[in-house]
């Protein structure tokens, strides 16, 4: 226990210390040189496990703050939006669901509506997986749907997994991965490019659904010709029927009133639809809490807070490297490039990186170092803004084989189902398989995507 907290305790000093020696440095140098620090800063803070999560995640709008590089009420507009609030709500409902008993009621439900078939349960279970992440974020999706799908073929840690429980995580892994970027509140890679774009919800979801069952679809294939399942049908008795109590029905009931009036209010272009869109889902809450006999500290506390943190610092990061002309500076420099390297390989070789960049920074600090760089490079690379959602969102979301690239798999490999060296043929071929869905997007989808908005 003193090693933990010395532990603790150092990463807070050196936390305090890069804070302090960076703002004091970029308070000498010119404002354009600020904000290059300032992207260099962020790098440091999100690629690194050098500085503790909380501190990343408000160290870049403190810094931008004290040294004057962007007013408090844009800060707070970032921090404060409709999105922020129902992030948060889909934490507190995904800590809710394993509490309240909601997960066992989904698995009876799915093994019986399989009849035995271990194919279709696996199916309904990722399928399940993939929407519910649209909704909680993919990391809530990945811990509530991992153990109910491994059922089909019970495993216990520190034995060798056998080809079928390797091959249901990593398709677990992969729905909710999928289904977080079809959503803008599916995760936080999502909320941060979604944010840089100013995509709306609705013109988010009509852009990537297409893109991510496809490659959802696609990589669902290679995974299985790399593991090679075998699945045998269940001889034990299929589970009786659970009935959803008084209190699990209305805790369901409030999550999808909720929901439905968060996108009618979301919708609506008057100030009052979004003071109402911020102030539902935090009020619901209250009533959440009371239903389900849980402290609502308990269920703020349920919510990942640094990872909203990091979509708060990465809008705010573009906003000051916007009003300090950095981006217009990057955009110069490249500019002779593109006339003597065809614009075509230039995004080709920039997207390649971002899905290389990837598996060594998780998937929203990713976007968040390369989002403002890309937003800005629009013009000389001749991009859409719908090319550089599919770029940063989905080039970005391509982490497969190790475990710091996301949280999704950092849960297969602690529940000790896959090794590093498992995942290596297999993230190669779905990095290539992805590479290829999000040309066909860049090229095909895209274009008609922008022609009809």
């Amino acid at each position: 226990m003193l090693v933990c907290e010395n532990t603790v305790d150092q990463r807070h000093l050196i936390s305090l210390s890069v804070a302090a020696a960076a703002t004091l440095l970029l308070a000498l140098l010119p404002p354009m040189v600020q904000g290059a620090g300032l992207l260099a800063l962020a790098i440091l803070c999100w690629a690194t496990g050098w500085i503790g999560p909380a501190y990343a995640a408000v160290m870049i709008p403190a810094i931008a703050l004290v040294l004057g590089m962007v007013e408090p009420s844009l800060v707070l507009d970032k921090a404060v939006s409709p999105v922020i609030s129902v992030f948060v709500f889909g934490f507190v409902f995904a800590y809710l669901f394993h509490r309240c008993g909601l997960g066992r009621w989904v698995q009876v439900k799915v093994l019986r509506l399989a009849g035995g078939r271990p194919q279709l349960a696996l199916a309904g279970f990722a399928t399940l997986a993939f929407l519910s992440s649209m909704l909680v974020t993919n990391v809530a999706s990945v811990a509530l749907f991992f153990p109910l799908a491994l059922s089909l073929a019970p495993y216990q840690y520190g034995t060798q997994a056998s080809p079928l429980q390797k091959y249901i995580g990593v398709l677990i892994v992969l729905s909710a991965t999928m289904g977080g970027i079809s959503s803008i509140i599916g995760s936080t890679t999502s909320l941060i490019v979604a944010g840089l774009t100013e995509i709306s919800l609705l013109d988010w979801l009509k852009l990537m659904l297409p893109l991510t069952i496809t490659l959802w679809l696609v990589g669902a294939t290679v995974a299985a010709r790399v593991f090679s399942p075998q699945f045998e049908p269940v001889s034990a008795s299929l589970p009786g029927d659970v009935i959803l109590s008084v209190r699990q029905r209305w805790i369901l009931r409030v999550f999808a009133i909720v929901l439905l009036l968060w996108l009618y209010c979301y919708r609506s272009e008057a100030e009052w639809g979004r003071t109402l869109a911020i102030a539902l889902p935090m009020l619901a809450i209250l009533p959440l809490a009371w239903l389900s006999g849980e402290r609502v500290r308990d269920l703020l506390g349920g919510v990942q807070w640094p990872a909203v943190g990091v979509f708060v610092s990465a809008l705010v990061l573009s906003a000051v490297l916007k009003n300090l002309g950095v981006a217009c500076g990057l955009g110069a420099t490249l500019q002779p490039i593109t006339e003597v390297v065809p614009i075509p390989l230039l995004v080709l070789g920039m997207l390649v990186t971002i899905m290389a960049f990837t598996e060594f920074v998780t998937n929203s600090g990713t976007v968040a170092i390369w989002g403002p760089m890309v937003l800005y490079l629009m013009v000389p690379l001749e991009l859409e803004m719908a090319e550089v959602a599919i770029i940063l969102a989905m080039g970005g979301s391509t982490a497969y084989i190790l475990p710091s690239s996301t949280p999704g798999n950092a849960v297969l490999y602690s529940a000790g189902v896959v090794q590093r060296q498992e995942m290596l043929p297999l993230g190669y071929r779905m990095k290539l398989a992805a590479l290829g869905v999000i040309l066909i997007g860049l090229l095909g989808w895209a274009p008609i995507w922008s022609a009809l908005h």
